[in-house]
């Protein structure tokens, strides 16, 4: 058996098992139903304390992640290609790590060697996470007026990203990538 093959094999014998991102209409919850999202202030790689509520205006991302979690690892690329696509369109993100300041420079090392380009938050504990109700990896979407937009329990991709993004903008008064900006 040729690699190809014992590779695809392995995939497709492995697929059921792997996580795999959520319908984006499953994880959104519609605009009646938001509530304002929770309060999450620490602390990024140069100590300086961020809080999510300074980011109200754009849609926020936040990433729930660890160094150690390798599922976290998977879906890192996709975060960094859609942040570089949308952070001049009014969307911010921010990876929430899972990690004590203490191994700041592991954190650091995996940011570099992944070319994450988005603010990375230092100290998110269960509580934090509990918070928002998700687990490692776990991403919450926060619409432009602060409010709790979606929640997607475990690894979510591009695609998905990418639609959840599509849904917002238009109520942030922002149009897609490839529309003109919205007039004001």
């Amino acid at each position: 058996m040729n690699r190809v093959a014992a590779f695809s094999l392995l995939f497709a014998l492995a697929s059921p098992f792997l996580p795999s991102a959520q319908a984006t209409d499953d994880v959104v919850i519609p605009q009646e139903k938001r509530v304002a999202a929770r309060k999450l202030a620490l602390r990024d790689l140069d100590g300086k304390k961020r809080q999510l509520s300074d980011l109200k205006g754009k849609v926020v991302i936040v990433n729930f992640w660890a160094t150690w979690c390798g599922p976290c690892r998977q879906e890192m690329p996709a975060f960094t290609k859609v942040y570089a696509e949308y952070r001049d369109r009014g969307v911010e993100m921010v990876g929430a790590a899972n990690e004590e300041r203490s191994a700041k420079d592991n954190v650091t090392a995996f940011v570099t060697s992944l070319g994450i380009q988005f603010p990375i938050w230092l100290e998110a504990s269960a509580d934090h996470m509990d918070a928002f109700g998700p687990e490692l990896p776990a991403t919450v979407v926060v619409d432009s007026q602060g409010r709790l937009a979606a929640r997607i329990k475990g690894v979510t991709d591009e695609v998905q990203l990418r639609a959840l993004i599509e849904r917002l903008l238009p109520e942030a008064g922002v149009g897609s990538p490839t529309s003109p900006p919205a007039r004001r």
